[in-house]
């Protein structure tokens, strides 16, 4: 049965970096997941905390019903516990389904980097306290 994790921050964030193809060492970071069993089903890596802002990583390998407990627990963590003022994203214009999922879970376009990514443009989102969905239902 598929549950949500908070206390294997190694395990998530090398599942993680595996998806989203991060080569380097997440640096001081933060990660939660829903996992069943052994089997890790999505997670996120929330890491370059500065005291205002962080960067937000998120893979899914299966949909569950955990997914919005998982982003719920996600926004409470960056907004209501860390006090982050905004939480970022960063994502190549030649992965267009990514943008569209995270704009539906409630991320904001702020600007897209010309060349700032291999062979694409890089989206920057964001996500703001005051506009999270996550936090008010």
């Amino acid at each position: 049965m598929a549950e949500l994790v908070y206390d294997q921050k190694d395990h998530i964030g090398a599942w993680v970096a595996q998806q989203v193809g991060q080569g380097a060492d997440w640096g001081s970071f933060y990660a939660m997941g829903v996992v069943d069993g052994d089997e890790v089903l999505a997670g996120v890596v929330i890491n370059n905390f500065n005291g205002a802002n962080a960067t937000c990583h998120i893979a899914i390998a299966k949909q569950t019903k955990k997914i919005i407990p998982l982003f719920r627990a996600v926004c409470d963590y960056a907004f209501n516990y860390a006090k982050l003022k905004r939480l970022t994203g960063m994502v190549p214009s030649n992965e267009p389904h990514i943008i569209a999922f995270d704009k539906h879970l409630g991320f904001e376009e702020e600007f897209v980097m010309k060349d700032g990514a291999p062979g694409a443009d890089m989206h920057v989102l964001v996500m703001w306290p005051d506009t999270c969905r996550w936090l008010k239902e």
